[in-house]
């Protein structure tokens, strides 16, 4: 290549120069951009581990509370086969048979309300 007679040598050095300020300017623009993303992959991943742990809590406390009120079901129901029992003075099978015939009816009656309610309609 023929060197324009115009162009000085200073001339030359600087454009070269800019030629590698542009280049070491773009690797660290991609330097800075990697940088960027690996931080906010990170806060992501921050973010969603406490969201996950707080539904975990959640989820462990509806399931304590499940068993808390299952427990003490089960009490109540042999309470009401003690009070048949003790103060009716009924026996044993007769105190179990009667506390059946009342969750069925129960059972019953809560099924009867919940089916009575408006469905909607099906879509197809």
């Amino acid at each position: 290549m023929a060197e324009n007679p115009l162009v000085h040598r200073s001339d030359r050095a600087r454009t070269e120069a800019r030629a590698t300020d542009w280049a070491s300017l773009l690797a660290r623009a991609i330097d800075d951009l990697t940088r960027i993303a690996h931080s906010e992959l990170k806060l992501l991943a921050a973010s969603m581990k406490t969201a996950l742990d707080e539904e975990v809590d959640r989820i462990l406390a509806f399931i304590a509370t499940g068993v808390m009120m299952l427990s003490g079901a089960i009490c109540l129901l042999a309470a009401v086969i003690m009070f048949l029992h003790e103060f009716l003075a009924l026996p044993w099978w007769q105190s179990f048979g009667i506390t059946a015939l009342i969750l069925f009816a129960i059972a019953i009656a809560i099924s009867a309300l919940a089916s009575s309610g408006k469905k909607p309609p099906a879509i197809t």
